[in-house]
């Protein structure tokens, strides 16, 4: 996809007056269940995918999605086209989303509206996990998520020092207790749970290769030359 099209299409997103998603990928037609990881992609690294992977260990179709709002970050390192470039650029068979919304919840209505028909499950680590149960973000949490949840199922993964064991622990904790029945745990390896984008975006700015960091996306940051 040709980078003006991809800028045109976010935004769109931007112009958007509720919420809203496009897909920038040439794949087939969303068919069946698709777990999608909301992330920064600053830059993306083989835990992200690595984490698709676990979620989708029984099958189904990978995607990888930004966000032009976030609740917890700003946009800062590469741009959102760079990201969704770079995604294409990975080389990994995974769809290549976008939407205007910040919370899961309406990242949920977004999806359902661009792509009737399809069950997305939400791929997330813990710390996305415990904002999802954090009442700062909700007018009404519990109706907000009986809404969410069903129509989506969340797929949680340890992540850095928060094992798996914490995230089991989470679970049969209020509020989550409620809908524990709709989240799955995942556990992945330690080496991928501990990567940080942030590492990746210091050796890029050091003109080195940092080694969680795909080919595909070293050779773009390096064409561009991201994070200088």
């Amino acid at each position: 996809m040709e980078t003006d099209e991809i800028a045109r299409q976010l935004a769109r997103l931007d112009a958007a007056t509720g919420p809203a998603a496009e897909r920038f990928d040439t794949g087939p037609a969303f068919a069946g269940r698709v777990a999608v990881l909301p992330s920064a992609f600053n830059p993306p690294t083989v835990a992200h995918f690595a984490l698709l992977d676990a979620a989708c260990a029984d099958g189904g179709t990978r995607a990888a999605m930004l966000s032009t709002k976030n609740v917890a970050k700003t946009v800062h390192g590469a741009s959102l086209s760079e990201r969704v470039e770079m995604l294409l650029a990975a080389g990994e068979d995974v769809a290549v989303l976008a939407v205007n919304a910040a919370r899961l919840a309406d990242q949920g209505v977004a999806l359902r509206a661009a792509f009737p028909g399809v069950a997305f499950d939400f791929v997330v680590g813990y710390d996305t996990l415990v904002r999802l149960f954090d009442r700062q973000y909700y007018g009404s949490m519990e109706e907000e998520l009986a809404e969410f949840f069903a129509h989506h199922r969340v797929i949680a993964a340890n992540r850095g020092d928060d094992t798996i064991e914490a995230l089991l622990a989470l679970l049969c904790e209020d509020p989550a207790r409620q809908f524990a029945d709709r989240v799955v745990a995942v556990e992945v390896h330690e080496g991928h749970a501990t990567v940080s984008s942030s590492a990746a975006r210091e050796a890029a700015g050091r003109g080195e290769h940092h080694e969680t960091v795909p080919a595909g996306v070293a050779a773009y940051i390096r064409a561009h030359g991201l994070y200088r």
